[in-house]
């Protein structure tokens, strides 16, 4: 319709500047372009069109959508704004991880998204989470979603956050000092010793332990994470 196209692009080598590793493409017409040359002429293409052209390409193709093969990898979220990111292991753990505690508290968090193929029974934790502290969340069910992302706390503007995916807590808190009894024994009753424990190496992780009572030990419950016995 007399609009140009956007080119094909073809990948030809990357190389590292200040500013890390960037990619270089090179279009039908032997242009070198980064990715961002690439948005950025997309954007133009589209705008060049008349309202009859794109009422057809969205009638067809659906609304463009940038950085679709890396909001796929997110959660339909931009890597830029991803703040913290937990794995699908992660969130299917009984433990609530601290740091997305701290994240949602950030001022820069606009809302939690989950990934919707995760089994109700470990999300609800992370939504009761979000409720509490006033942050809305979203539960994705997409089936062109990619990756091991489980959940992400993101802003509504770019953050670049250098490193936003959280450490085991398994391992993190074995550095700490803690036994993987006391590390698994999270959502259980420990006692005022192990709790003690807890709090000394982490206290963000006191969210995760009940103290075993006198009432608990009277009925015969013990600690579960040592040999603390009624």
């Amino acid at each position: 319709m007399g609009s140009e196209e956007c080119p094909q692009i073809l990948p030809r080598y990357a190389y590292n500047d200040k500013s890390g590793a960037r990619k270089i493409y090179t279009t039908e017409r032997g242009l070198n372009m980064t990715e961002q040359d690439i948005q950025a002429e997309a954007i133009g293409t589209w705008m060049n069109k008349n309202e009859l052209e794109k009422a057809l390409a969205i009638g067809i193709y659906g609304p463009p959508e940038l950085k679709h093969d890396e909001k796929v990898h997110y959660l339909g979220e931009f890597k830029e704004r991803v703040i913290r990111l937990l794995t699908r292991k992660q969130v299917a753990e009984p433990a609530i991880y601290p740091e997305i505690i701290e994240a949602l508290k950030d001022k820069r968090a606009a809302r939690l998204v989950i990934n919707g193929d995760i089994a109700d029974c470990f999300i609800e934790k992370y939504e009761e989470l979000a409720r509490k502290l006033g942050k809305p969340y979203t539960v994705v069910h997409d089936p062109e979603l990619k990756g091991e992302a489980g959940l992400a706390v993101v802003s509504n503007d770019a953050v670049d956050v250098e490193e936003f995916n959280v450490p085991d807590r398994e391992i993190r808190l074995s550095k700490l000092g803690l036994s993987k009894a006391l590390i698994n024994a999270a959502g259980k009753k420990v006692c005022s010793h192990c709790l003690e424990k807890i709090i000394r190496a982490d206290p963000g992780e006191v969210i995760n332990y009940h103290k075993l009572t006198m009432s608990d030990r009277f009925w015969g419950e013990h600690c579960r994470a040592c040999a603390s016995k009624p």
